[in-house]
């Protein structure tokens, strides 16, 4: 039961930089630089969780390609490993019946 706690304390952390980034853009939403800590932070987060970041950078500058550009890198990476891996299942299973059919002729 302690370990679980453990995991949901760790799963909640926000680092320190963080905490100062979302403050400084609660005075002005266009700090470049807090942003720049959030856009990091966010880069190494799943996607699932650093989408939300993403969503409100693109909500703040709507205009900006490159912000644009990250959120749609960071979402076709994700995406990317999804069919990689599909690929390498079919493949695998496509193995699976070639090795059973050579041994069905070797008998």
């Amino acid at each position: 039961m302690s370990g679980d706690g453990a995991t949901e304390q760790a799963a909640e952390y926000v680092p320190e930089k963080v905490k100062k980034a979302e403050k400084k853009l609660e005075e002005n939403p266009y700090d470049l630089d807090a942003w720049s800590i959030l856009i990091r932070e966010a880069q190494n987060q799943p996607i699932d969780k650093a989408r939300k970041t993403y969503e409100r950078l693109v909500a703040q500058f709507p205009s900006s390609g490159r912000f644009w550009k990250l959120y749609i890198e960071a979402e076709v990476t994700i995406l990317f490993y999804f069919f990689l891996y599909q690929h390498l299942m079919r493949i695998a299973a496509y193995t699976v019946v070639i090795k059973k059919q050579v041994r069905i002729i070797a008998n």
